[in-house]
């Protein structure tokens, strides 16, 4: 009996995760969990318990808000009063059935960072490291051919979805609305309109498209070094798939995510040029003169720095900032966000360690900060649009240590499971990259951890720990 994979499925679950929110969740059932359930062989030990070890991790990362709000009532009252009362909020206590949780979740936390410690002694402990006979056995299982139908499946449906974005864009058309029409609010300076896609918010999808224009661009700085294609794509398609997303990223209006999308694509140039200088002429020249090389490197710099200046000179000003009119009180392309930012830091600064509390914000403590500090009348009184300033008024330090701690130890179980497999190292440096990519989208946004982004992390993350799989066949 040969052991195969079910390449469709896979090369399904890009147009999955292009479709919406919806969609995909039940892509990720269908393909991370149904799956595996029916064609699953089961893992060995050693790479069961990373599996495991990474699965908690991720659980985890969802209840860490939960544990912090738990520390908090550790350390003052167990029901959580809040410290300003305005006339407008009847009662910040929470109820003693949401405590019930808490133990539940600091557990689990527990559970999940024990799997971790367990899946980092991997390297130097010869109980739970692969031997080189499985190692070798690991690279030549058939899940390869998963990860090329990922791939296959993420550029056709780059090319599909385009077409329906890029349509949208231009003429307003939204399948999902009762008019099937964009909102006039929704159109940029330039008359054109910001694409929502399938999903809620232009960011989520700006977000999302971040996600598959980091991976594209690792795949094909990958596929040039090594002089083949990877995961089932050329070069050309791989540098397709980038084109395609970054056209999509534009059409959203994130700026920030734009110049972040336009860095990805300095850096990645100017590593194709090095590589390219150094298998030409220009590689003695440089390697004897160290001023050419020097100048070389300042040509690239500057040409990086007047890619990112046109991008600010020539696109920003086509969006129409939040801050301007229409009951808010920030100005410029900034809009209201450094006010936002200006409530989260009093926000973290009453509370430095464990912040205010996931629970205390949902019963107005946000609210209650922006009276505080005279705020009362801006009319969207919003989250930080700041990743890092939310997490630090949510979940303080300690929040903050524990969520960057989770994507390092993710990383690390991640490696151990790629093994030596080209394929699955290329996928986790485009994860990594991707990852970094949303932490600077995350500078003026949230969308690090909206629904529409995680989803992508979730099936990046889940074509390494899903076990392999089998159908019977007639071969024998």
């Amino acid at each position: 009996m040969n052991r195969i994979s079910p390449p469709v499925v896979f090369f399904i679950l890009p147009f999955f995760l292009m479709a919406g929110v919806a969609l995909q969740s039940a892509g990720l059932y269908l393909c991370l969990f149904l799956l595996p359930l029916f064609f699953a062989r089961p893992p060995d030990r050693r790479t069961k318990r990373i599996i495991l070890s990474t699965a908690a991790l991720l659980a985890a990362c969802y209840f860490l808000p939960v544990v912090t709000q738990s520390l908090l009532a550790l350390f003052s009252d167990p029901l959580r009063s809040c410290a300003i009362r305005p006339p407008e909020i009847k009662s910040c206590e929470m109820t003693p059935q949401a405590w019930l949780k808490s133990p539940v979740s600091a557990a689990f936390a527990g559970l999940a960072f024990s799997w971790a410690l367990l899946a980092l002694r991997a390297k130097n402990n010869a109980s739970i490291s692969m031997s080189t006979a499985e190692q070798t056995s690991f690279t030549q299982d058939p899940e390869e051919l998963r990860l090329g139908a990922f791939g296959k499946g993420l550029f056709w449906s780059s090319i599909l979805f385009f077409g329906y974005f890029l349509w949208q864009h231009l003429s307003g058309f939204n399948l999902l609305a009762a008019n099937k029409m964009l909102a006039d609010e929704h159109r940029l300076s330039n008359g054109r309109f910001r694409i929502f896609g399938f999903y809620g918010h232009p960011l989520s999808l700006a977000g999302a498209s971040l996600v598959w224009v980091s991976v594209a661009l690792w795949a094909l700085n990958s596929c040039l070094r090594a002089g083949k294609q990877l995961m089932g794509l050329s070069p050309s398609r791989w540098l397709s798939v980038a084109v395609l997303q970054s056209s999509v990223l534009y059409m959203t209006g994130g700026r920030t995510a734009l110049i972040v999308c336009a860095l990805l694509w300095c850096f990645f140039t100017a590593a194709a040029l090095w590589r390219l200088l150094k298998k030409s002429w220009l590689n003695n020249l440089t390697r004897r003169n160290p001023l050419a090389a020097g100048a070389i490197a300042i040509f690239v710099l500057a040409a990086a720095a007047a890619v990112l200046a046109a991008v600010l000179y020539f696109y920003a000003p086509t969006l129409n900032p939040r801050g301007v009119g229409g009951g808010t009180l920030g100005q410029g392309p900034l809009g209201d966000r450094p006010l936002f930012w200006q409530v989260y830091l009093a926000m973290w600064r009453d509370s430095p360690l464990l912040g205010q509390g996931s629970f205390a914000l949902q019963h107005g403590v946000r609210n209650a900060y922006y009276v505080s500090e005279g705020l009362a009348g801006l009319r969207d009184k919003f989250n930080a649009h700041n990743i890092f300033l939310e997490i630090l008024g949510v979940s303080g330090l300690a929040g903050l240590f524990g969520y960057l701690t989770i994507i390092v130890l993710l990383a690390m179980n991640l490696k151990i499971l790629a093994g030596p497999s080209e394929t699955k190292r290329t996928l986790l440096g485009g994860l990594i990259v991707a990852v970094a990519a949303n932490l600077l989208h995350g500078l003026t946004q949230n969308t690090f951890f909206d629904s529409a982004v995680t989803a992508c992390y979730l099936a990046l993350i889940g074509l390494f720990i899903i076990p392999p799989s089998k159908l019977p066949s007639a071969a024998k």
